[in-house]
């Protein structure tokens, strides 16, 4: 692969032959829809969406030592989840900033760790620098094996026919292994969506098995194939954090609102300055706004009465609440009357309010 050139998914052709429009994301050529993201969302809140993720990072940390390994660098504590649980944390740098949001999975000689797509190669080498203390070893899976989202209200309808696992025992962000389709997995009860589903880890080598497996066996819940427009739609909704938007470098995820991946009694790079500013009082927050008129777009001003007083991180229109909604950064003290506010949008102030996040929940039985 020449310098510039993007990086193909194993499922790349899956998406040109369903009519995906492809576009450059993180260093991939990946579908951004196939028949629009507002169309796709609405599939996924109402039937079943598959998603390509083998652009997404994983990484193993193996041996005696890879839970403290692990713990000594993610906000969450590790040593403290049960075998089979997932957790969010975050990947932090010694100022407290984020240098990635990642899922934890703790396992029976071994830790995994999904980071995202534009943080692969440097979230890896940060591992390899940071873990080279313990007795472990840090192995890089990202292009080894094949990750799989099934996202819907139909996911399990639709995997507990083809699977050796027992989903009814499978609880949310809990992990465990078996077949789907007769191809061994690591099988996740996890999503960015906000709805049930689950995401398949497996060899490369059967990844254009399982989708055009899934594809077939999934006809009968009205599956289809959903982009990136739709997922950033859907993830926005849920109120869940993208990286290079909530999160950055220079973001203490408290100031995020996501205290829940972040223990504050343990000690791991970058502890320190977050548990200060806590202590402290955080400067600023993000907060969810809803606009009936306009799109807020990312950084794009927050006024209150008139003056910029913050800035939004994402934004988008919500098929599944017919509104526009968005998320901000805004100072701590920020409690207009009302929740009203306005947002800058390309010169003109449009009325704005702030909204309890997530925007949306799916209803749980």
């Amino acid at each position: 692969m020449t310098a510039g050139e993007l990086r193909k998914t194993p499922l790349h052709g899956e998406h040109v032959a369903a009519g995906a429009r492809l576009v450059p994301f993180a260093g991939w050529e990946m579908p951004v829809q196939y028949v629009g993201g507002v169309e796709e969302t609405r599939h996924c809140r109402s039937a079943l969406g598959i998603f390509d993720l083998c652009h997404m990072g994983r990484i193993e940390v193996v041996g005696p030592e890879a839970v403290k390994a692990v713990d000594a660098l993610v906000s969450c504590n590790v040593a403290k989840l049960k075998l089979g649980v997932c957790k969010y944390g975050i990947l932090t740098n010694e100022k407290g900033g984020a240098i990635d949001d990642v899922l934890v999975y703790r396992d029976e000689d071994r830790v995994h760790v999904i980071i995202n797509a534009g943080n692969r190669d440097r979230d890896f080498r940060h591992f390899l620098d940071r873990c080279g203390a313990f007795d472990c070893e840090v192995v890089n899976c990202s292009d080894s094996q094949v990750m799989i989202a099934l996202q819907g209200p139909r996911a399990e309808a639709m995997m507990a026919p083809i699977t050796t696992a027992d989903l009814k025992a499978l609880g949310y962000y809990r992990f465990t292994r078996g077949k789907v389709l007769g191809i061994d997995c690591l099988i996740s009860r996890t999503g960015y969506t906000g709805e049930d589903g689950f995401e398949l880890f497996f060899p490369k080598a059967r990844g254009l098995e399982m989708w055009k497996g899934l594809m077939e066996k999934g006809r009968a819940v009205d599956i289809k194939p959903i982009g990136l427009a739709a997922r950033d739609i859907l993830r926005t909704e849920a109120g869940m954090p993208l990286y290079g938007h909530e999160l950055s470098d220079d973001i203490n995820p408290l100031e995020a609102g996501l205290k829940f991946g972040v223990d504050l009694t343990k000690e791991y790079l970058g502890s320190k300055p977050i548990k200060e500013a806590f202590e402290r009082g955080l400067k600023r927050k993000l907060v969810g706004l809803r606009l009936d008129r306009r799109v807020a777009r990312p950084g794009y001003p927050v006024l209150d009465g008139g003056k910029p007083v913050g800035v939004v991180t994402s934004g988008t229109v919500s098929p599944t609440l017919g509104t526009n909604i968005a998320m901000a950064f805004v100072p701590a003290s920020f409690d207009p009357p009302g929740g009203a506010c306005e947002v800058d949008i390309r010169g003109k102030p449009s009325p704005a309010a702030v909204v309890k996040m997530p925007f949306y929940s799916r209803k749980r039985s």
